[in-house]
């Protein structure tokens, strides 16, 4: 039975048989089928054992190990005569000396006849007594060393006190504002033995011209100097004023007292 198709041509509905299509080989990077099993992997496990049963064998059977043994801590061994053993020894030590069976014997006469007779020359000749040689050659003048114990180990001597040929008096020196008040300084003022630095003060001043306030200014790296200093300052006697005055007085010490 034919019927007019799609497009007016008549069409065939014949059923038709279709043939399946063969399988296509299946193209893989990775071979997923399981492979055989070999026995491969158990003559790799038996020969591995097999060498570790032989190396424990030669190193441990045939070749043992050897431990080294610690050496004998020494000892002192002491007789005692209570017991019978230490006993018996000793009264062998005693009848037979030890000493005369170890020690080898020497000949005395295999010496002299070894050893043959040693005479110097110089036996026979007695040296005289030299005087003085007043005509002898002068000697060259040696050029002197320079590791000489001097050299090398000098000697520290102590510093000598050097006393000032040249003394001179102590005196005081003030500011501006304390010299306009007429300082009275005192007619004897402490001194130095040696020479020092001036010591300065900063003072105060009262209305009766008496030192109220002193403050060490300035000093001279001696304790001692500066406390008498200070007690010189506090004598100091100044003329009467309406005010307080401030300033500084400096004590110049000198090798004399005033």
């Amino acid at each position: 039975m034919s019927r007019p198709g799609i497009l007016g041509d008549p069409g065939n509905f014949t059923k038709i048989a279709v043939k399946p299509t063969a399988t296509l080989p299946h193209n893989s990077i990775f071979d997923w089928d399981r492979p055989r099993w070999s026995g491969r992997l158990l003559w790799l496990i038996l020969v591995s054992l097999g060498l570790h049963f032989a190396g424990l064998y030669i190193f441990h059977v045939v070749y043992p190990s050897t431990t080294a043994l610690p050496p004998p801590a020494a000892q002192v061994s002491v007789l005692n005569p209570q017991n019978l053993q230490d006993r018996r020894l000793l009264d062998w030590v005693e009848l037979n000396d030890p000493a005369a069976i170890s020690a080898p014997k020497v000949e005395d006469n295999l010496i002299t006849e070894l050893v043959p007779n040693y005479r110097p020359t110089f036996s026979d000749e007695i040296p005289g007594i030299q005087g003085n040689q007043v005509n002898a050659p002068a000697q060259e003048a040696t050029t002197p060393s320079l590791f000489t114990p001097d050299n090398l180990f000098p000697r520290q001597t102590r510093p000598q006190s050097i006393t000032p040929s040249v003394r001179f008096a102590s005196h005081f020196e003030f500011g501006s504002a304390l010299r306009n008040r007429q300082p009275v300084v005192p007619e004897e003022l402490p001194a130095s033995q040696r020479p020092s630095e001036p010591t300065t003060f900063f003072v105060g001043i009262s209305k009766k011209g008496e030192v109220e306030y002193a403050f060490l200014w300035r000093s001279s790296t001696n304790d001692q100097l500066d406390r008498q200093a200070e007690e010189a300052v506090k004598h100091l006697r100044f003329q009467p004023s309406g005010s307080e005055t401030w300033d500084t007085v400096s004590l110049h010490w000198g090798t004399a007292g005033r």
